[in-house]
């Protein structure tokens, strides 16, 4: 017997193909074009403190927060996250769905986003990534596919059931592990890891996941 392959995942696909589009594009322009366009769709915590506060257009907002999930500080950094997009996209694509893992793909990315500028309002420095969108993901299947192989148990009189205090365990893993990466990224005097759209993102995906339970949805 072949082992079971989920249906074709067309919409982890496109989001792929179109994150490796838009880095070609910025490789084809040149650096002082990529930087262009990381400062001006990148999502810049100052500017959007200053879009809050009355200070600059409102009109910032939007674009950049969306713009900026599909920009990469470069073919390592896209490949990092195009790697595990691809492992666990078509999973969660399969149980929950085209529409629903565009949305937990693009609520990740936003909340991820808020949450790294509400840890640094002040910082110039551009968000680019997908990373909390995957993260997202990741959390979305790590709620879907745990096994319940832990007892439930009682955290201040609440009941957690063994899915979820599994999936945890996975999110304190991935939460770790985006720690430890930027931490050896800043060591070595790479790129900057926005940490707070791995922990934003993963937990947005852990809450998104439960709305589309563990069966997979029709296509």
């Amino acid at each position: 017997m072949k082992p079971f392959k989920p249906p074709t995942p067309l919409v982890t696909n496109s989001l792929i193909g179109l994150c490796v589009a838009v880095q070609a594009g910025m490789m084809i322009g040149g650096p002082g074009f990529a930087d262009a366009v990381a400062y001006n769709f990148g999502l810049v915590p100052r500017r959007v403190s200053w879009a809050l506060s009355g200070e600059a257009p409102v009109g910032y907002l939007f674009p950049a927060a969306v713009t900026h999930i599909f920009l990469h500080a470069g073919w390592i950094h896209l490949a990092l996250n195009m790697v595990f997009l691809a492992w666990v996209g078509r999973y969660v694509e399969w149980v929950a769905g085209r529409w629903g893992l565009l949305l937990i793909f693009l609520l990740g990315g936003l909340i991820g986003g808020a949450v790294q500028v509400l840890a640094a309002p002040a910082s110039l420095i551009p968000v680019v990534g997908a990373s909390g969108s995957i993260s997202a993901v990741f959390g979305a299947y790590a709620m879907m596919f745990a096994n319940s192989r832990v007892s439930a148990r009682r955290v201040a009189g609440i009941r957690i059931s063994g899915e979820v205090l599994t999936a945890l365990w996975y999110a304190a893993s991935w939460i770790g592990l985006q720690l430890l990466v930027g931490y050896a990224f800043a060591a070595d005097g790479g790129p900057h890891i926005a940490s707070g759209t791995h922990i934003g993102g993963f937990l947005a995906g852990l809450l998104l996941a439960r709305r589309y339970g563990r069966g997979p949805a029709p296509f």
